[in-house]
């Protein structure tokens, strides 16, 4: 792959995420570089067999487009889409995936993926038309988590859903109207969370499918949370709730 054809990270953490998926080709570092965490990083991608380059501060402004990058930047492979064949397959028993209806902002995207890594989400589904997809700013947005996240791009949303359920999962639409609050209801081991659109939720179509809509209560008259926000608070309580209901089948 020629220079002009790699795509490019940058920043520590942003590097450090991507490097255990394995699909960073070289770690370049700026030679005046003196960031905190540079050196750690510089051993991290020698343990994974990554070749390292310096180069001028200069180098790394032009690749990167911005002078934010910490003196780091990383080429990496394409990023790329999974089946959900093969993220059902992979699912533990205990597994929760994202389902993303229309999401149309790519930093959005890239944080809601981040979010859902950081909740233990087996994977993500989005629109593969209508919506943001996977890009150098959703993989910005994510700091680098994208890499090593599986996501799927539906071509039938419904549809997709419909085969999550049938390999046993219970599908909750996350909805200000929402019968549940997301932290009283007892998440069940298997399930999925879908959420909307920005703007106009999450269409009547893909509602219908779900088997229940869950809600976050708000005070101080507000009606609605950014998209990202709303999604981690409904995965890590999701997660939260297994864990108590792990621990409390562990002690008994």
């Amino acid at each position: 792959m020629s220079a002009a054809e790699e795509k490019w990270i940058y920043g520590i953490n942003a590097v450090r995420e991507a490097l255990p998926a394995g699909r960073v080709s070289r770690v370049l570092l700026a030679k005046e570089s003196r960031a905190h965490g540079v050196a750690e990083l510089a051993d991290a991608a020698k343990a994974a067999g990554t070749r390292i380059d310096y180069a001028p501060q200069a180098k790394l402004n032009a690749l990167c487009g911005t002078r934010e990058h910490q003196g780091v930047a990383a080429a990496i492979s394409p990023v790329s889409y999974a089946s959900l064949n093969q993220v059902l397959e992979a699912c533990p028993r205990t597994g929760r995936l994202l389902v993303l209806d229309q999401v149309q902002h790519p930093k959005n995207l890239g944080l809601l993926i981040r979010t859902a890594t950081g909740a233990g989400a087996a994977g993500v589904l989005l629109c593969a038309r209508g919506a943001a997809l996977l890009d150098d700013t959703v993989l910005r947005a994510s700091a680098g988590t994208v890499l090593r996240m599986p996501v799927v791009a539906c071509k039938n949303l419904p549809q997709a859903l419909r085969t999550v359920r049938e390999a046993g999962f219970w599908l909750y639409a996350l909805d200000a109207r929402g019968d549940m609050d997301v932290f009283e209801m007892p998440w069940p081991e298997r399930h999925a969370l879908v959420v909307g659109n920005e703007t106009k939720g999450i269409r009547p179509g893909v509602r219908k499918v779900c088997d229940a809509g869950v809600r976050i209560g708000l005070d101080n008259g507000l009606d609605s949370l950014n998209v990202a926000v709303a999604a981690g608070i409904a995965l890590f309580q999701a997660r939260a709730a297994s864990e108590t209901r792990a621990s409390s089948r562990n002690a008994s």
